[in-house]
């Protein structure tokens, strides 16, 4: 069975466009994150519910040990 959701609205986080795209991904350590790409600005982040996670968070947390 596959999800549906209604569309949302992502706002860019440094433009605050508001045609950013989010993917939603699981990490090995079994942490479920969303990745945030904004189309005008090109700028990326990463979210673990309300948490923003820095980069190197985030490749420590996807390292697979």
């Amino acid at each position: 069975m596959s999800r549906r959701r209604e569309p949302s609205t992502i706002k860019c986080s440094e433009c605050g466009a508001s045609d950013a795209i989010q993917i939603e991904i699981t990490l090995p350590d079994q942490t479920d994150v969303t990745f945030n790409s904004c189309h005008r600005c090109e700028h990326r982040w990463w979210k673990s519910g309300a948490e923003v996670l820095d980069l190197t968070t985030l490749l420590e947390k996807a390292r697979r040990r």
